[in-house]
């Protein structure tokens, strides 16, 4: 396996901008090879064949059932795939992402890829963190990969810089084809929080390169529009190290409340592992279990 030799750091800038605009792009996150590696996990999983023999959290767009435009979306891949796993597990992603969020360590919160071929719909605006909400504190940071080349045109990111920091609500929703304009919830949001006309802004990035989102920043994406051009990204998102559920019946968050455990609030780190910690601590089993995609040196 290729891996990034280097150890990412991040100035005093790059941080002020993410804490300010609610993102930050970083170019190199990964190599051809690696992306070409992680990218060719993707067929045989939606082809349920899934090396662990555990299925994901979350799958839609299934080959022979679903429409050809449909958008590819499967998360919980740790589980299925240790190649994948080695990516959504690495430290090195959530040493970054708990760096820019000012924590001490962040622990696994969720993984997924996205593919939109030709004409594959709009994905909803939306908030990370709405789907969250039963976790304590309901806070999560997200590197957002291109594996491909992701522009305006083939439907790639789009965010509202500065809309984390919004006063304003939002709900869950089914993301996937809306039905109505995908930027509906975007600007409900703005008029609630008082601000006359939200910009979207596409983050076009070239394969490899990374968005950190933090997680209360409104973003979607348009229709692919290209007739050739199929979008591949691949998310991991971090929870702060010392996160916890919730009391029972607080919040939201269905995929995460399938791994609580019954009158105890603690993320069992068989399901939420600590990735990365600033004293040196990460979960045993990984070790065992995945390798690290982006050496630390």
């Amino acid at each position: 396996m290729s891996t990034v030799e280097t150890r990412r750091t991040f100035t005093p800038e790059q941080i002020a901008q993410f804490q300010g605009q609610g993102y930050l792009v970083l170019d190199n996150v990964l190599t051809p090879e690696q992306i070409t590696e992680l990218s060719d996990r993707f067929d045989p999983l939606f082809n349920t064949q899934f090396e662990t023999g555990i299925y994901p959290d979350e799958w839609y767009g299934r080959p022979g059932l679903s429409q050809p435009n449909a958008t590819r979306q499967m998360s919980g891949m740790w589980r299925c795939d240790r190649t994948v796993a080695n990516y959504a597990l690495s430290g090195e992603i959530a040493r970054l992402n708990a760096t820019l969020m000012g924590w001490d360590g962040g622990r696994y919160g969720l993984d997924a890829c996205w593919i939109k071929p030709p004409d594959a719909p709009e994905v909803t605006f939306h908030r990370n963190n709405t789907y969250a909400s039963v976790i304590d504190p309901p806070s999560m940071v997200t590197c957002w990969i291109a594996l491909s080349d992701c522009t305006h045109a083939a439907g790639t990111l789009e965010i509202v810089p500065g809309s984390h920091r919004w006063d304003c609500s939002d709900q869950v929703r089914f993301l996937h084809a809306p039905k109505d304009d995908y930027r509906a919830p975007l600007f409900a949001a703005a008029q609630e929080a008082g601000v006359a006309s939200p910009e979207t802004m596409p983050v076009e990035l070239s394969p490899g390169s990374a968005v950190f989102l933090h997680g209360d920043l409104w973003h979607g994406s348009g229709r692919n529009q290209t007739d050739s051009q199929t979008r591949r990204s691949f998310a991991v998102s971090t929870l702060p190290m010392d996160a916890k559920f919730q009391p029972l019946g607080v919040g939201t968050g269905f995929i995460f409340n399938r791994y609580r455990r019954m009158g105890n609030l603690e993320m069992h780190e068989s399901y939420f592992p600590v990735l990365w910690s600033a004293d040196g601590y990460r979960t045993p089993f990984l070790k065992d279990y995945c390798q690290e995609a982006l050496a630390i040196s």
